[in-house]
């Protein structure tokens, strides 16, 4: 594998417990507990996630349920199923995506609003 793969959890694995890593990472498969990862992290449509998440970037076209906290990006595509809580400066949910939960996005005001 080169520093440019991501590693990737199957679609025939499930993991139970902590996850945490400073690689991008995709996942096909299910995991359970609490994911915390320095770069991006990417759902496939036959991921299935039960797990607080804390990462730089996350895209999701599966299935999420957990809260998600991102340095940078939370993308929820078209066929994606996500109950959560987002906290991320920018998120981005396509036509399509089902979501349920609240988005903070650190938006700083200035002071004569």
């Amino acid at each position: 594998m080169t520093a440019d793969t991501p590693c990737v959890i199957g679609k025939g694995i499930q993991i139970k417990g902590n996850l945490s890593g400073a690689e991008d990472l995709v996942i096909e498969g299910r995991v359970e507990g609490h994911i915390s990862l320095k770069n991006h992290l990417a759902i496939e449509s036959t991921g299935q996630i039960v797990a607080d998440m804390t990462t730089r970037s996350l895209s999701v076209q599966g299935e999420v349920s957990g809260n998600i906290e991102a340095e940078e990006m939370v993308e929820i595509k078209a066929d994606a199923k996500v109950v959560a809580d987002i906290r991320a400066p920018r998120v981005i949910i396509e036509d399509g995506a089902r979501f349920k939960g609240r988005v903070e996005m650190d938006v700083q005001l200035p002071n004569d609003i």
